[in-house]
Order: C-alpha cells, then structure tokens, then sequence
C-alpha cells in the first residue's frame, strides 16, 4: 500500500477504500462548498454519531462562508469553520484507515496535501450496572462496563488527583485493542511500574479480545495455577489499589480491570470489609483463610484417611462408612472423582447457560444428581455430604480466579491423598507452601508481609483490619523483598 501523500481526491478515497477491504459499510459524502471547492467525508456507518457529523461538520463547511487567503489552504479554512472539538491532520492513507476503524470522519478536500482526521466515534456501551463478579453487601453498587473511557471516568471520579496517571497504547495486531495504564505518580514504585510497561511493550499478540489476554502475557513466565495479578470489575477496588501504589490496565472491550502487582492475601478480602466496622472484620476475614484451606483439603483428607487411615476414625464412625461403602459398586476414590466431576459440571453450566435453564440444571442436580445417585447406591451419602460443603466453603472466596485455583488445587490434593494418604499430603503441603513462598508478582513476593514476615503489615490489614483513621496514611502495604526491612524500620 502507498503510503505517501496523495493529490486527489478520488484516489484518496480509492486508496482508502481499498486499504479498508472495499467494505460496503464505509460511506462517502460529497459536498460542495460556497465557492465551488470539493469536500469529501469518508466515515464507517453504525460507529460514527450521524447527527454530529450533521450538525457540527456538514452543516458549517456548506452554510457557512469560507475565509479567503491566499495563505491559508482549503485544509486549514475548513478547521476554521468545523465545529468538532478534536481536529487532527495526518498525512498517510494507513493512518486514515486506522482513524476509521476507531469510529472517526475522514475530511478529504481536492487540494489533497492534508487529511483531516474529526473525532466522531459512537460506540454502543452497555449501562453502568452493578458488578457481577464482585458483589458486596455494603459499599457503592457501581461496576465497570466495556467501554475503557466509561471505566476511566468511574475512577477519576473517585481519586480527584492531578497525579493520577493515564498512558494509553494499542495491543494486537489484528484487533487495534486500546489499554490504558493508569498509576498516582509518586506513590507507584518506580521499578514495577517500569517492568510492567516493559512487558506490555513486549506484547505481540495478534489478538486482544479481553483483558486476560494481556494478563496471561504479563504472567507467562509463572507456571503456578495461583493468579499473580488480581481482575476486579469494581471502580472502588480499583481505586483503593491505585492509593496503595499499584497499577492498573484497563482494557478495551472489558468489564475486568488488572491489578498488579496482587498479593495472595488480597484474594481474601472483599470490597465490603471498608464499609463495616474494623471490630466486625476480625471473624470474617480469617474465616475466609480458614475455611478456603478446609474446602481445598477436605475431600483429600476423607479419601487418605478412608483408604488408609481408618484407624484415626471413631468406631461407630468408620462402622458406618464401611457399611455405606459396601452398598456402592465403586471405590472412594472413584465415587469422589464422579462427584467432584458433576459438581464442577453443574457449576459450569449454571454459570453460563441462559437463565430460563439455570432453575432446570439446578433441580436437576439436586434431585436426580443427589437423591436419585444415592436411591441408586452409585455413590456414599457421605461422599455428596464432603464434596457439597468443601463446594460452598470454597464459594467465600470473593475473588472468582482464586476460587479456581482451589478447584485445581483439591483435584491434585485428592490424587495424593489417594496415592500416599496423609504422610503424602504432608509432603504436598511442605512443597505448596515452598511454592507460594517463591512466588513473586512483578518482583513482590506473593506471600508477603506472611513470607517475608512483617507483623507491623500484618496487623495493618491482612487477616483483619486496623480502624481507617490509624492506616489512613498513604503507605502502601506491600514491599519488594529488598525494601521490607528498610520500611519496617522507618514506621517503628
């Protein structure tokens, strides 16, 4: 494609046409103005405002009279008469393609020496609703939406701050997917916020669709199913991150913005713990520790413990377990695997088919899945009984990506227990817990302030949470290994 300045008006078009696939969906207008120069618009229909181009373009360039110059050419008297807020001149057919494709009106004129670029996109957004992966009880009830202008509007109306940072670039070849990073300067730290725009400009991903994508190739080094950076569809976590020093991408086209670097703490906490009191807090959260651990290693510990520890269960415990395993044609280990199988299937499809079939999925797991399969002696009530609540314990983790690193983690607890019983879900938990120690998000160990301990970061707002007024003071909480030490002294 030829690249260079044009000097006609209807290769101009051409050329554009061409570069854009001759798409029936770009549209020409031809004007004429009061003295007899040629004018062309070029836009995409279904993404421009028709009406602003109307009113604010083709309006003032045939109504209103041109100034005459000779030093002025027909480029510049028509930026003195449109009446769009962005105006911009490119030179290149590719450069008014791209513009194109983002919704903008391309204005030709026959002169030719410079292509007028006006900002006219109109795009269809889905409303700002509530948050569908982050609901709370208390709080705002505002989400993000798919718009990236909408979502950076969301958070600049929380944190009125003229540090408050906005860099946008295009990622993906293909999609021209725009994502924008936005930071406090003087509160990020400086080095992750430059390792993180060293990865995004190492991006060469042909496709953008979502913002995973450009979560999964900020992380690809890390081969953990444990997520390294934290997706949240709240403006208020999003914010409060941002006070904290952290960075976040907003992608366009997502509900879901990333945050990094994300702590395994983090997982744990919810948007709603700011709105009730510090005294509340202090069962909640540790709750939420707690019972993630049982659900994770509940139904290894029944079938180690079924298979080769009967021993450690009371009498009339383990007389009923037998009695109820001799009614079933299966294993433990199988009967457990068909349950958590079905459970994750019914989960699956609860999650994401229509609504009208939710209600059926759900009777129908519950009836013929769990009344039916025991009337039938296919599996053990106790097995249902484990599975179930090691399913809803599981549920109180507020953020959806940790909860899938539990499904994947009780599978893998479950095959040890199975293999090894409980000397080899000692051996797994030694490795898991060396594991998420070695971990690191964007140079932050990931267990931090556990590993590397720091009580005073700690008792500040991890298991519980200090009142607002005593952590109120602008220090984010997390620390790159070479600078906990520093920082703890400098609070003391």
């Amino acid at each position: 494609m030829n690249s260079s300045n044009v000097f006609s008006l209807d290769k101009q078009i051409e050329d554009i046409k061409a570069y854009l696939g001759d798409s029936s969906d770009i549209k020409v207008r031809d004007l004429t103005t009061a003295n007899d120069s040629k004018i062309s618009l070029l836009y995409i229909d279904g993404i421009v405002d028709i009406p602003s181009i109307q009113e604010h373009i083709m309006d003032p360039i045939l109504n209103k009279s041109f100034p005459i110059s000779q030093d002025r050419t027909l480029s510049k008297q028509i930026q003195s008469v449109v009446e769009i807020t962005t105006l911009t001149e490119i030179e290149t057919v590719e450069e008014a393609g791209t513009k194109l494709l983002d919704g903008c009106t391309i204005i030709l004129n026959e002169q030719g020496k410079d292509i007028l670029v006006a900002q006219t996109e109109k795009w269809e957004n889905r409303a700002v609703t509530s948050p569908k992966g982050q609901r709370a009880v208390e709080g705002p009830d505002i989400g993000f939406t798919e718009s990236m202008s909408t979502n950076i509007a969301l958070i600049r109306k929380i944190i009125k701050n003229p540090k408050l940072t906005v860099e946008t670039k295009v990622y993906g070849k293909n999609t021209n997917t725009s994502a924008s990073l936005i930071y406090l300067k003087g509160m990020v730290d400086e080095e992750i916020l430059s390792t993180i725009k060293q990865k995004l400009e190492e991006i060469s991903l042909k496709t953008v669709l979502g913002s995973n994508y450009i979560s999964e190739y900020l992380t690809k080094e890390s081969q953990s199913f444990f997520p390294l950076v934290l997706n949240s569809d709240r403006p208020d976590v999003a914010s409060g991150a941002i006070l904290e020093g952290r960075v976040c991408i907003i992608v366009d086209g997502s509900p879901y913005v990333l945050i990094a670097p994300a702590l395994f703490y983090q997982f744990f906490q919810s948007s709603d713990d700011y709105h009730i009191s510090s005294q509340s807090l202090k069962l909640v959260r540790p709750m939420r520790f707690i019972l993630f651990w049982i659900a994770a290693y509940m139904p290894a510990f029944y079938i180690a413990i079924t298979t080769y520890h009967k021993g450690l269960l009371p009498v009339n415990l383990l007389i009923g377990f037998l009695a109820q395993q001799e009614a079933v044609p299966f294993t433990a280990l199988w009967e457990l695997l068909l349950v958590l199988i079905l459970t994750g299937a019914i989960f699956e499809a609860s999650s994401r088919l229509p609504q009208a079939v939710i209600v059926t999925i759900s009777l129908f797991g519950a009836i013929v899945f769990g009344q039916s399969s025991i009337e039938a002696q296919i599996v053990q009530p106790i097995t249902l009984a484990v599975v179930s609540s090691s399913f809803i314990l599981s549920s109180i983790v507020p953020i959806a990506s940790m909860g899938y690193a539990a499904r994947f983690l009780k599978f893998g607890l479950v095959l040890v227990g199975a293999l090894l019983g409980l000397y080899g879900l000692a051996l797994v938990t030694l490795a898991l817990l060396v594991h998420l120690c070695s971990l690191r998000s964007f140079g932050v160990p990931y267990m931090s302030p556990l590993a590397p301990f720091k009580w005073v970061d700690i008792s500040r707002d991890v298991f519980t949470r200090k009142p607002i007024p005593t952590t109120d003071k602008g220090i984010p909480i997390f620390h790159k290994e070479e600078q906990m030490e520093d920082t703890s002294e400098e609070r003391k």
